[in-house]
């Protein structure tokens, strides 16, 4: 089977960028706590993930999309490339004026309805859990300040 320019480029790039993250991992291991407690882990990781899968994409290609696929489905990817950050970039816009719990919300309905593609009930019905378990981990358990909102 046959990889494609792009699965390569792209393979080299996360490569690349992974060793660049393993090199920040271990210049920040001498400043370590534990093995695997401290500033060094999280960059390792993430550095190895990268190294791993941008190694695999270059060898082994993308396998999923080489299969038939119809207009219609592409169409509607190629959308949601475009809307996706729209909906992200209006999210920021909105957080300080709307507060977080409903920018939150309503961004997080949207996002659910498109990317999972769950019906308009199931959507809302995630957002509010969502919105929920991230308000009571970041304000309530972490003590973290969250935007209230200028209009309230």
């Amino acid at each position: 089977m046959k990889v494609s320019a792009a699965d390569r480029i792209a393979g080299i790039v996360a490569v690349l960028i992974g060793l660049l993250s393993l090199s920040e991992a271990w210049k920040l291991y001498a400043y370590r706590i534990a093995l695997f407690n401290g500033d060094h882990v999280f960059p390792f990781i993430v550095g190895l993930g990268l190294v791993l899968f941008g190694m695999m994409l270059s060898i082994r290609g993308d396998r999923i999309s080489q299969g038939t696929t119809n207009d219609r489905s592409e169409v509607k990817v190629s959308l949601l490339i475009y809307v996706i950050p729209v909906v992200l970039l209006l999210y920021v816009a909105l957080i300080n004026w709307s507060g977080y719990l409903i920018a939150t919300f309503i961004a997080s309905i949207i996002l659910f309805h498109l990317i999972g593609k769950f019906r308009w009930y199931w959507s809302i019905g995630g957002s509010l859990i969502l919105t929920a378990a991230l308000y009571f981990i970041f304000v309530e358990w972490l003590n973290t300040p969250l935007p209230s909102g200028s209009w309230l």
